[in-house]
C-alpha cells in the first residue's frame, strides 16, 4: 500500500481544521503522470476565469493556489472558493479520492463485438448489489460525469422502464465521449477516460476502523476493440497506454467468435450467437498486440512475462456451460449470515479455472499459450453478462437484443473479488 502524508489543511490551522490523509505520490488516472500532492492544480470556480492553455477556451482555468479557506479549499484569482482539482500535466480532473486512497488500475481488453460493454455494465451493477449485502463494502461512483456512459449501460439493461422491450448496448466507438483531449508539448493528445469508483468498508465491515488505509479507488479502462488492432495506438492517440499502469488486466475471450467452440456448442444450443456464418476473430492476435503494448509501456523486454495478473474472462458461459462438469452458474461465495464474514470461495474458483483452462487447451490452445506467455499469474474465469440467449431485433435481423426481464448475470463480479482477495493486502474480502 502506498505511503501517505497527513496534513492539517487551512491557512490558519485550528483545532477545528480537518485532517486530510494524502498519498505521498499521486498518479493521474488520465495521463498517468506521477506527482506530489502539493503540485496538484485547482480548477477555478469564478465564471470569468475561463480558458485553459492545455484543455482549451471552453474549460475553466487551472492554477496552483496560494490562498486557502480554513477548511482547506483553494481560492481562485477572484477569491471564489474552488472544489475541484486537476493534474499538473494534462489538466484533467482529479477527484479528491484519487489523492487520498490507493488506486487499483484495471484494464479491460476485448475484440470488436466481444461484449465488453455488456460485461462492464453487468459487472458494475452486480458489484453495486453484491458488495453491500454480502461483503459489507460500498461500491459507488466517484465522478458521475466520468461514469455517465457506464451508468447509461446499467440503466438500459437493469433499470429499463419496460422490462419486456428489447434493448441492446451500442458498440463502443473509437471516437467520442470516452476520450479526453489535452494539448501537451504543442500536440493534441487523446486519453481514454477512466470509469472511477470508490471501494470502501461500511460500518459493519471488520476493517471499518481502518477505512482510510484499506479503501481503494478503482480506475477501469475500456476501449473500442479496434483500438487493439496493430497500428491503432499512436503518439497523438495513446488510448491504450493504461496497459502500462494496469495492476489487473481482464481479457474478454468470446467463444462465439471461434468456429471450433461454435461447433462444440452447436450440438446442444440454438443460441443465435453460434449460428453458421457468424464473424470469426483471431483473438490470440489481439491478445498478442495488447501484450506487446503492456511490455512496451511497462518497460519490459519483448519476450518478458509480467508479474501483473491476467484474468481470461471466457464470456457467454450460459451457452457453453454443458461442456463443463462444474457449476458455473451459482456464485462462488462462501455462505454467511453476517455480511462482515462473507468470503470468496477461492478453492472453487481455482478449481473451475483449471477446468476452463483444460477446455480451452483442447479447443483453442493458442489462447492459453499466448496468455501464459504474457503473465506469470493467469486465471480463467467463466462469465455470462446476460445469462440468457439474445434474439434478433425486429428492425435488423443481424442485431441481437435482449429483454431486461431475462437478464441473469453469472460470475461477472468474480474477476474483481478474486483479485482483491488474491493480490491485495487490504483485507476487504
Amino acid at each position: 500500500m502506498s505511503s501517505a502524508t497527513h496534513l492539517r489543511t487551512g491557512s490558519a490551522p485550528t483545532l477545528a481544521a480537518p485532517i486530510m490523509r494524502l498519498l505521498s505520490k499521486v498518479t493521474c488516472p488520465h495521463c498517468w503522470n506521477i506527482c506530489h500532492p502539493e503540485d496538484i492544480l485547482w480548477i477555478s470556480s469564478h465564471p470569468d476565469l475561463m480558458g485553459d492553455p492545455v484543455l482549451g477556451a471552453e474549460h475553466p482555468s487551472r492554477f496552483l493556489p496560494s490562498r486557502f479557506t480554513v477548511g482547506g479549499q483553494a481560492l481562485d484569482a477572484y477569491a471564489t472558493v474552488c472544489h475541484r482539482m486537476a493534474c499538473p500535466r494534462c489538466h484533467l480532473l482529479i477527484p479528491r479520492e484519487v489523492i487520498e486512497n490507493t488506486p487499483l488500475f484495471m484494464s479491460v481488453i476485448g475484440g470488436p463485438g466481444s461484449g465488453k460493454s455488456n460485461f462492464l455494465a453487468a459487472m458494475v451493477w452486480e458489484l453495486r448489489q453484491t458488495l453491500p449485502t454480502k461483503f459489507a463494502l460500498a461500491w459507488s461512483d466517484i465522478d458521475a460525469a466520468a461514469n455517465h456512459l457506464i451508468n447509461g449501460y446499467e440503466e438500459q439493461l437493469f433499470l429499463a422502464a419496460d422490462p419486456d422491450a428489447l434493448t441492446y448496448i451500442a458498440k463502443t466507438e473509437e471516437q467520442g465521449d470516452i476520450y479526453d483531449v489535452a494539448k501537451i508539448g504543442g500536440q493534441s493528445t487523446a486519453y481514454t477516460r477512466p470509469f472511477l469508483f470508490s471501494l470502501k468498508p461500511t460500518p459493519e465491515h471488520r476493517r471499518f476502523k481502518y477505512s482510510a488505509e484499506v479503501s481503494r479507488v478503482v480506475c477501469v479502462y475500456d476501449n473500442a476493440g479496434e483500438s487493439y488492432l496493430p497500428g491503432a495506438d499512436t503518439p497523438g492517440r495513446p488510448v491504450t497506454q493504461h496497459l502500462g499502469k494496469a495492476q489487473l488486466i481482464l481479457f474478454l475471450f468470446d467463444p462465439t467468435q471461434d468456429p471450433r467452440m461454435r461447433a462444440k456448442c452447436g450440438a446442444f444450443s440454438s443460441d443465435p450467437q453460434i449460428k453458421a456464418g457468424r464473424k470469426t476473430l483471431r483473438q490470440e492476435s489481439l491478445l498478442n498486440e495488447a501484450a506487446g503494448r503492456m511490455r512496451r509501456y511497462g518497460g519490459l523486454g519483448p519476450q518478458a512475462r509480467t508479474d501483473r495478473p491476467l484474468i481470461i474472462c471466457v464470456s457467454k458461459s450460459d451457452i457453453w456451460a454443458p461442456l463443463m462438469d462444474e457449476d458455473i452458474i451459482s456464485e462462488p461465495y462462501l455462505p454467511a449470515t453476517d455480511p462482515a464474514k462473507a468470503r470468496v470461495d477461492m478453492d472453487r474458483i481455482n478449481r473451475v479455472s483449471a477446468k476452463v483452462r483444460q477446455l480451452l487447451l483442447t479447443t483453442t490452445p493458442e489462447i492459453v499459450s499466448m496468455a501464459e506467455a504474457v503473465s506469470k499469474a493467469v486465471v480463467y474465469v467463466p462469465i455470462s453478462s446476460l445469462g440468457h440467449a439474445p434474439e434478433p431485433h425486429p428492425s435488423d435481423a443481424n442485431l441481437l437484443a435482449i429483454r431486461p426481464r431475462d437478464i441473469r448475470p453469472h460470475w461477472v463480479t468474480v474477476p474483481v473479488l478474486y483479485a482483491l482477495a488474491q493480490w491485495t493486502s487490504s483485507g476487504l474480502v
